[in-house]
């Protein structure tokens, strides 16, 4: 599965560290970091296009086929609207842990914790209940060429809290990754360069399981 698309796993990887910088907002790079995120989200959307495949359509003539037609185009545009709205949320509640420290005056730290805790399940508890719903639709258009978004909710033939959790980890991990990559800025160790460029690594393989998640899920939803 990791050979179906081998050059754009590298360019995802090797263009990861910018995409995870524009995400945190960080204030230098401009123009070229912008398009080294546009970068890696082709690259992405190209490699999960092709895992989807490998996965769903085994005996399929292979992926090579299918490129550059409605099908990826579907697939980059649903991926493309999934990723910038979980970046959004994403740095809207990065803000979240101040917004309630001024609010509350930080006089009482049990009153926050449990405040911040409260409001994260809030806005997280739907949006990735939403994305484990819903991101069926990009195995599907990978493969069906259409999104389906009206049977989704039922086609999912698993519980979906192991994929919400799937998809919980990935969104911690590429944001303690931006958090680390964009204190670099200021100074760092050889210690904390190698940290950062783990929790950068750290990302690929946890995009890769919930991608196969994905996946498998779709497959036995139309096999069974």
């Amino acid at each position: 599965m990791l050979a179906a698309a081998p050059w754009s796993l590298a360019v995802f990887t090797l263009s990861l560290p910018f995409a995870l910088l524009i995400a945190n907002l960080f204030p230098y790079g401009g123009w070229l970091f912008l398009a080294l995120a546009l970068i890696n989200l082709i690259a992405l959307a190209r490699m999960t296009f092709a895992w989807h495949r490998v996965i769903t359509l085994p005996d399929s003539p292979g992926v090579a086929a299918a490129r550059r037609g409605a099908a990826e185009a579907r697939h980059l545009a649903l991926l493309g609207a999934l990723v910038i709205a979980v970046t959004a949320v994403a740095r809207a509640t990065g803000d979240l842990p101040y917004v309630l420290y001024m609010v509350l005056g930080g006089s009482n730290d049990n009153l926050f914790w449990g405040a911040l805790f409260a409001s994260l399940a809030l806005i997280w508890a739907p949006m990735l209940y939403a994305l484990a719903v819903y991101g069926l639709s990009l195995p599907r258009a990978a493969t069906a060429g259409e999104y389906g978004f009206r049977g989704a909710r039922g086609a999912m033939p698993y519980k979906r809290w192991p994929l919400m959790l799937a998809l919980l980890l990935l969104v911690a991990a590429a944001g303690h990754a931006g958090y680390t990559l964009r204190m670099l800025a200021s100074g760092y160790t050889d210690a904390e360069l190698a940290q950062s460029a783990l929790s950068v690594l750290l990302c690929v393989p946890i995009t890769f399981v919930v991608a196969t998640m994905y996946a498998v899920a779709y497959r036995d939803s139309v096999n069974r």
